[in-house]
């Protein structure tokens, strides 16, 4: 067990809680993205993108006691007694900032909105199916996939929306980049899903390693990894995208690596909050990177064709 990523203590129950891993690597995301969109750091994109995960996760963490429960998940116990304390936070936080966001960065309310109805898809029985109310997380691919839309509202369209719809970029390249993203982050949900696994069995939730099992799972994981890793190749070849951006596709790499290294031994909580640090790692590396390149007079970027 990776130790060092293991939270302890007050401010470790905090993290926990929060997830901060994912508030971490969806920040720097929104950081990143919106700068290749724009050229600029759009900071207020990340503020509210952390916000709204931050949110998310909250509540998320607050309906999902029982099954955190069966997969010693840390820091449930925490919630399971202080739960009409969080719930209460959350909806107040929740209100609170759309007042606030009503009157700074008004442009970002609709679709905050959105992204906070989504949520609330995925923690609340308010989705109806025909077999009744469900949340999308107890539905099969809906669970994986509407995180994944959470992901794009949140590190696309808020530094797009900051950019007056406007960004320096084509909308193919920005296409490009989400078709990498979204099969590379749902390698992070089915991951994690497969940490869950027990839990999830024990309370009827379809995932992907419930349903079909760790060795079809698994061919999952590496279709996913190798299109997205596809999607940066096809792009640069094309010349829709730079090598700069082709640079991205270290990021499937590393997953394929750790993932296959990891699984016969069981996924733990603390590989998986190490590998999003390992993501959130590679953003800044990437961020730095390419400023240090454009500061010694290097090519901002390379396009072929």
């Amino acid at each position: 067990m990776f130790v060092i990523f293991a939270y302890r203590g007050f401010w470790g129950e905090i993290a926990t809680i929060s997830r901060v891993h994912i508030l971490l690597v969806a920040v720097i995301a929104s950081i990143v993205f919106g700068w290749l969109m724009g050229g600029d750091y759009l900071w207020a994109a990340a503020f509210f993108c952390g916000l709204d995960w931050f949110l998310i996760n909250l509540l998320n963490r607050v309906t999902d006691v029982d099954e955190d429960t069966r997969n010693n998940i840390a820091g449930t116990g925490y919630i399971a007694r202080h739960k009409t304390g969080f719930v209460g936070l959350g909806f107040g936080l929740m209100l609170t900032s759309f007042v606030v966001n009503l009157f700074w960065f008004r442009e970002l309310v609709l679709w905050r909105l959105l992204v906070q109805a989504i949520g609330m898809g995925y923690n609340y029985r308010i989705v109806w199916t025909p077999r009744g109310w469900s949340r999308f997380k107890e539905l099969y691919f809906a669970k994986n996939f509407g995180s994944s839309v959470l992901f794009v509202l949140t590190c696309f369209v808020y530094p797009l929306v900051l950019l007056g719809y406007d960004p320096q970029v084509p909308f193919s390249y920005i296409a490009v980049l989400v078709l990498f993203f979204v099969p590379f982050e749902l390698t992070y949900e089915i991951l994690y899903d497969v940490r869950d696994l027990d839990g999830d069995r024990a309370a009827g939730v379809p995932t992907y390693p419930v349903v079909h099992g760790l060795k079809t799972t698994r061919h999952i994981l590496d279709g996913l990894l190798a299109g997205s890793a596809l999607v940066l190749v096809v792009g640069v070849a094309a010349g829709v995208i730079g090598i700069r951006e082709g640079l991205m596709i270290v990021a499937p790499t590393v997953q394929w690596g750790f993932y296959r290294r990891r699984w016969g031994q069981s996924l733990t909580s603390s590989d998986c909050v190490l590998l999003t640090h390992v993501g959130s790692a590679q953003l800044v590396i990437f961020l730095l990177g390419t400023a240090l390149w454009e500061w010694v007079g290097f090519p901002a970027n390379i396009f072929l064709g």
